[in-house]
């Protein structure tokens, strides 16, 4: 055999042991947008009108640059209240009344708020921009790994799933193996002294082991605060789990939900 025939069927070897890597990479990313959109579904209640406005969002979206994906730098936070001592209930429907008509807060008020509500010393960075108004996406760093943490404030749901707000009944089961050391899957239910009814829930493992906190806070104003505090990134689209449990505790999370600063 020839140098050149040696060449010619190394070439066809690796080639039928390893596939193309562009369509596999296409193949993950398609996925990641799958999985991002149906958390934003998932959030605003999964009714057919949400759906709809998050199709045309992205539609839109989709023609504008997104400068901030690519925004490194972070942004040091400053002190933030203590932990919330909200008496807990069995709530027995949601609160109806109509939100103010306030413009959606812009990530740069978000930011702030949240800015103000965390602990002292920590860092946010990778911000994305291309969520559309009303909502924050942002990596939390306190030191002990990146953690996403995904915040929307909007109206409450009018149907779908959340309306009323409640815990399944056996609770959620993990989709892979949960990390070792993870907290265990909950769910509360509580009415706050507002009368804003909220599910404060530790939820379950997806397929790569990734959960998180998830509070939704329904509020008497119609205004409904979602937060979601993951114990993972995503890179860009795709969890990456590099910790057992999400940064800080329910209770820290609960003040940042319930804090009044969030208008729809």
């Amino acid at each position: 055999m020839t140098d050149e025939e040696l060449a010619e069927f190394m070439k066809r070897a690796v080639a039928e042991v390893y596939p193309a890597a562009g369509p596999l990479v296409t193949r993950a990313e398609q996925q990641g947008r799958r999985l991002r959109r149906r958390r934003l579904v998932w959030i605003f209640g999964g009714n057919a009108a949400a759906v709809l406005a998050i199709a045309a969002l992205a539609a839109a979206l989709s023609h504008l640059p997104t400068a901030g994906d690519s925004d490194r730098s972070a942004f040091k936070l400053g002190a933030g209240p203590g932990a919330s001592t909200s008496e807990q209930a069995q709530p027995s429907a949601s609160p109806t009344a109509t939100p103010s008509p306030e413009p959606p807060m812009t990530e740069t008020q978000m930011l702030a708020v949240l800015r103000s509500l965390l602990p002292p010393g920590s860092v946010l960075t990778d911000m994305r921009s291309n969520l559309g108004p009303g909502s924050l996406e942002v990596n939390y760093n306190d030191g002990n790994g990146l953690a996403d943490i995904m915040i929307a404030v909007g109206p409450i749901p009018t149907a779908g799933p959340l309306t009323g707000l409640s815990c399944p009944s056996p609770l959620w089961t993990n989709e892979g193996t949960r990390p070792a050391g993870a907290l265990p899957i909950s769910c509360q239910m509580r009415t706050l002294p507002d009368g804003s009814v909220e599910r404060d829930s530790v939820m379950y493992a997806d397929a790569v082991g990734f959960y998180g906190y998830d509070i939704y806070d329904q509020r008497p104003d119609g205004v409904q605060v979602f937060i979601q505090v993951g114990n993972g990134y995503f890179d860009p689209y795709l969890p990456v789990v590099d910790r057992a449990t999400p940064p800080g505790s329910m209770a820290l999370w609960e003040k940042v939900a319930e804090s009044p600063a969030w208008h729809e």
